[in-house]
């Protein structure tokens, strides 16, 4: 099946900053226990104020990484069509009345100050990729609801460690049959859908019949037949996809998430799964094509793929992003219609571009597709 129109979408929008604080005897000092996991930001001088230094700020969520990764490796002669669809709170106030005009064909929506800044934040940073932003009211802030975040990751120079802070996303029941019946409209005609990450939280009574844990399977249920889905997900969200007569055809998750849902390998272990199931580490990746992993004995049966060396780690930040983004990029545009030799080379391609990413101090950001590509042809060729 050639695969035209990819959608990814985004359901927890997010600005990301990165701080450093440096080791300074006025504007801040740091200190951290690797041993014990203990970070201490130690006052120096007693009336100064912390003075980090703001090194990065991007468009964030797992899904949102999936696009910037693929928007790194396609080129203009790659061919799909790639939206990145992010669902984002009404104005309110004064924000109703504002006016965007179209920005290099895409169109700013009015939308609360953080969903305008998230929108910025992608915009900016994807060539490729086109971004689709659709505005709910649903998604309205009521109570104790958030519908876009603003995450801080605080990195101590010298110290090898940062501190992570990192809202979470939370709906109403309504906000969650509102997405999803507006995902039934944004993917017609999609060849494939992409979902990164945990679905947002919401509370969910006894007569729900949306649960966070069923969100991804009645998304699936709600494209159209034959619309492909890819996710990277915990294996919680992905039960009821997995027990369903409808399932995605392409799963991802690293490997702390896979043995968490042992009891899910148990109870549907073996059974035909129409598609790839790829958990991966800091050491290789395990790969079960056409059935799901067995409960007794999961690795036994699956093929091994060992990680490409790297000369230096410097953050494994995204790189389980970078994997589902290189393995989805190689599967569309290989141009092989060997079922083999296809799957072979998108979990290579995904492993290098991963490599590629924790080996350079901007992370995703790091990543080049001339430089990916490369690699890519230098390991096929040794092969």
């Amino acid at each position: 099946m050639t695969i035209r129109r990819v959608v990814i979408l985004e359901f927890a929008p997010t600005a990301d900053e990165i701080w450093l604080i440096p080791q300074h005897d006025r504007d801040g000092y740091s200190s951290y226990n690797m041993e014990d996991g203990l970070v201490s930001i130690l006052d120096t001088a007693h009336d100064a104020k912390q003075r980090p230094e703001i090194t990065t700020t991007y468009a964030g969520g797992k899904a949102t990484n999936v696009a910037r990764v693929l928007d790194r490796l396609l080129t203009g002669a790659d061919g799909p069509c790639v939206e990145l669809v992010t669902f984002l709170p009404p104005p309110e106030e004064t924000m109703r009345d504002l006016r965007f005009v179209m920005t290099q064909g895409i169109p700013l929506v009015p939308s609360t100050a953080a969903g305008i800044y998230v929108q910025c934040l992608q915009m900016e940073a994807l060539r490729i990729v086109k971004p689709r932003f659709e505005v709910l009211d649903e998604l309205k802030k009521r109570g104790r609801m958030q519908t876009t975040r603003r995450c801080i990751e605080m990195t101590f120079e010298g110290a090898g460690g940062s501190l992570n802070f990192s809202p979470r996303i939370v709906w109403s029941q309504e906000a969650a049959h509102a997405v999803r019946d507006r995902v039934a409209k944004v993917t017609r005609d999609a060849d494939l859908v992409v979902m990164a990450g945990s679905p947002p939280t919401w509370e969910a009574g006894t007569e729900a019949c949306i649960t966070p844990y069923s969100f991804y399977a009645e998304i699936v249920n709600a494209l159209e037949p034959g619309c492909r889905v890819s996710i990277d997900s915990r294996g919680r969200y992905l039960h009821k996809c997995l027990a369903a007569d409808r399932m995605p055809q392409f799963i991802f998750m690293n490997k702390e998430e896979f043995t968490e849902s042992a009891e899910s390998w148990e109870q549907l272990g073996r059974r035909a799964f129409p598609g790839i199931f790829m958990v991966h580490d800091e050491h290789g990746c395990w790969v079960w094509d056409s059935r799901l992993p067995d409960g007794t004995d999961p690795f036994s049966e699956a093929q091994y793929f060992p990680s490409v060396r790297v000369p230096r780690v410097y953050s494994t930040i995204g790189a389980g992003d970078a994997m589902h983004a290189g393995f989805l990029k190689e599967w569309i545009c290989s141009g092989t219609d060997n079922a083999t030799e296809r799957l072979h080379r998108s979990v290579i391609y995904s492993q290098i571009v991963a490599a590629v990413s924790v080996s350079n101090e901007k992370a995703t950001y790091g990543i080049h597709g001339d430089v990916v590509n490369d690699r890519f042809r230098s390991r096929i060729a040794r092969s």
